[in-house]
Order: structure tokens, then C-alpha cells, then sequence
């Protein structure tokens, strides 16, 4: 593993609202912090990977950045492919570094997307060209929440779980991040408030949702070489998996694949693990990309943490929080922290890289070595996973 490369800086911006701000002023302060944090200057940087910022800069953000913190990398490039796109930059900086090309990269992300209102208008009775127009745009909706939702449904009628139990996740992760000074959402909340919150596509409610919020964070990926003579603790790319159905969003080429589990993410989950040569139950923390809390408990299970079902009992027993079997969403989730979605993968590898660095406070998961991060792109057909671990 010490031969991989290695995350040796990290910096965020939390997640909220910054309306007298710019995309760029808020790229520029989290790759400052992440920098800052291994020592390096922006000289250095040989390669720059970043996601939309969901401006009309035609993916030229990039270059402000450059020319605010006078960079002057070897390869620069935008990484586009909906909510994965963080832990695919972060792939192409390995990857170019594994290559021999550039020795230290810089990923991030900026957007500004609740300040922007940038999902107003979804579920504007206009089908999305996103989904299959013979049938999935005459609904009308531009949205993709109805689509969780159905899955949701589907996941109580195969396994006995409830809303209530979905309320757990939602009140677990409100639980981590009460104590985790990066989460945009840390107020106390009790299964009866899920519960009893306003309904937007049952079973999902308000608080069984995230908010739409801005946000930046960068994290630095270094050769093994660099990373050795790092003055923060390495922490090393150990396996990544990525799978892709031959689908968007739900199922269109049969009735026998399930809408409650994610074929995408078992593959992804598994190649990630053979990759790293461990596997799930040698996880000591994860962070999952859950955008509703009903699937904070199929995740879990199709990773391999707990047999079909097995979030039920795990949720009503804190397996699933800092202490127990295996912590998830340390710092909050999608849930609490805050999901600026094109950031979202990079606050989780930085949550998992604080973990292992032993960096978490409160949250901190007592000798963790070994992380895993989950990110998808369109639901029940895209996902990539990552594991990330200490020397």
C-alpha cells in the first residue's frame, strides 16, 4: 500500500450559504487550507482535477484558480459525471500520478448551489432529459426524488423496515454532527420530528432529506515518494471500484432486477475490496453518499456490512454509530453536513482521511485503519468506491 498514492492534504469550507462569495473566492480558500495543511505552495502543483461549478464558465473555473494562486500545472482538467465526480478526479490525479506524468495534484470542488437556487424548478410538471422519454418523462418531473422514493417503498415491502427506522438514520446522523464542527445541520433531532415533518414523496419527508447548500473542499494527492517525506500522516489510495448498469436511474431492460438494491454498488463495493486486498469487515469507517435516509439502509447491505435487512436491527442497536460495529457518516452524511452535490465525495474523503489520520475529535474511531468512501451518479445504476488506509 505505502507504493500507492497518498492523500496528504486536506481543506474545506463548510457546507452553507455564501451568497457575497464567488465559486472561485471559495475554491481559492479550500485549496489554500489543504495546502496549508501538508506544507506545500501552490508552485508545486503539477496537476488540477475539479467538478462543475454549476456556473456558465464552460469549465473554465479552473484556470481563475490558476491565475489567483499562480499555479502552473502539467495537466489540468473538469470532471463531469454527476455526484461521483469528486472521487473521479481524485482517480485521474492517481492515475496520472501512477503514470509517472505529475507527482502532486491538487482535486477540488466549489459551487454555489443553494445560493443560486440551482434545483428551482424541479418538479415543474417538465420531463428532464435525463430519464427515458417513452415513459419515465411523461410523469413530468425533473426531480429524482420519486424515484428514491420508490425504491424506499419497495425496500419496507421486501424487509419489514418502517419509516420510523429510516427516522433512526436521519437522527444518527444529526447525532455525529452535533459534534462535528464542518456539518452545516447540528441541532438535535428525534424520530418523532422525522416523523412528523412535512412529507415530500412518501415515505420521504423533509428531514429524511438533504438541503441544498453551497460549499468547496480539496484535498492534495502525492506520489509515494512525496508522501514519505510528508509532515502529515499519508494516508494511501489502497482501491477504487466503479460500476456502471446498463440503465438510468431504475431498471428499463427487465423486471427481475431490484429497485432495492444497487447492482452498481455491490460491484463497485467488491472490486474496490479485491483492489485493496481486504474486505468489508476489515472497514473501521465509511461514508456513504445516502441523499434520503431510507437508503442509509440498503447501502450498508449491498457493501456487505449486514445481510438483507440487517439495518434494521443494526440502526435500533447503534452498530452503525461512533463505538459501534462500523460508524458511518461520522461527520454527519448527506443528511446534516450538508450536500453541495458536486463537493459532496470530497467532504467524505476528507471525513475518512481525518478518521485515519486520527484527526476526528469527537468522532474520532478509536485506531481506525482502513476507510471506505461511496459515491453514485444516478442512483440504482452508477457508483464508485474507494478505500482509503494508514500505513
Amino acid at each position: 500500500m505505502q507504493t500507492r498514492p497518498a492523500i496528504i492534504g486536506v481543506g474545506a469550507v463548510k457546507a452553507g450559504r455564501y451568497p457575497d462569495r464567488t465559486e472561485t473566492e471559495l475554491a481559492v480558500e479550500a485549496v489554500a487550507l489543504a495546502l496549508r495543511d501538508c506544507g506545500l505552495g501552490g508552485d508545486r502543483v503539477e496537476g488540477l482535477f475539479t467538478t462543475p461549478d454549476l456556473r456558465p464558465s464552460i469549465g473554465l473555473q479552473l484556470n481563475r484558480l490558476c491565475e489567483s494562486m499562480r499555479m502552473r500545472p502539467k495537466v489540468a482538467a473538469e470532471v463531469s459525471c454527476g455526484a461521483i465526480a469528486p472521487l473521479l478526479a481524485i482517480r485521474c490525479a492517481a492515475n496520472e500520478i501512477l503514470l509517472g506524468n505529475i507527482e502532486l495534484a491538487v482535486c477540488y470542488g466549489a459551487e454555489r448551489e443553494g445560493t443560486t437556487g440551482w434545483f428551482k424548478g424541479i418538479g415543474s410538471r417538465v420531463g428532464s432529459p435525463m430519464f427515458e422519454p417513452s415513459t419515465q418523462q411523461l410523469h413530468g418531473s425533473r426531480g429524482v426524488m420519486w424515484a428514491y422514493a420508490l425504491s424506499a417503498r419497495r425496500y419496507m415491502h421486501e424487509t419489514g423496515a418502517t419509516e420510523e427506522h429510516f427516522a433512526l438514520a436521519a437522527v444518527r446522523n444529526r447525532k455525529h454532527a452535533a459534534r462535528s464542527p464542518m456539518a452545516a445541520l447540528r441541532r438535535p433531532i428525534s424520530v418523532q420530528d422525522v416523523l412528523r415533518s412535512p412529507p415530500l414523496c412518501t415515505p420521504i419527508k423533509l428531514l429524511d432529506a438533504p438541503v441544498s447548500l453551497d460549499g468547496a473542499a480539496a484535498v492534495v494527492v502525492a506520489s509515494a515518494r512525496l508522501a514519505r517525506s510528508s509532515r502529515t500522516k499519508p494516508v494511501h489510495i489502497a482501491g477504487m471500484g466503479q460500476y456502471h448498469d446498463d440503465s438510468s436511474f431504475v431498471p428499463m431492460d427487465g423486471c427481475d432486477k431490484p429497485i432495492s438494491s444497487f447492482v452498481s454498488t455491490r460491484r463497485a463495493a467488491a472490486q474496490a475490496f479485491e483492489r485493496a486486498g481486504i474486505g468489508p469487515g476489515e472497514v473501521d469507517v465509511a461514508e456513504l453518499y445516502a441523499p434520503f435516509s431510507p437508503h442509509e439502509l440498503m447501502i450498508p447491505e449491498d457493501i456487505g456490512w449486514f445481510e438483507r435487512g440487517g439495518m434494521i436491527h443494526a440502526l435500533e442497536h447503534g452498530e452503525t454509530e461512533v463505538g459501534g460495529r462500523i460508524p458511518i457518516n461520522t461527520d454527519g452524511g448527506l443528511l446534516s453536513r450538508g450536500h453541495p452535490w458536486a463537493v459532496t465525495g470530497f467532504y467524505e474523503t476528507i471525513a475518512v482521511t481525518r478518521q485515519l489520520r486520527g484527526e476526528a475529535g469527537e468522532n474520532q474511531v478509536h485506531g481506525a485503519r482502513f476507510g471506505l468512501v461511496h459515491t453514485e451518479a444516478g442512483m440504482l445504476n452508477d457508483a464508485l468506491v474507494m478505500i482509503l488506509g494508514r500505513p
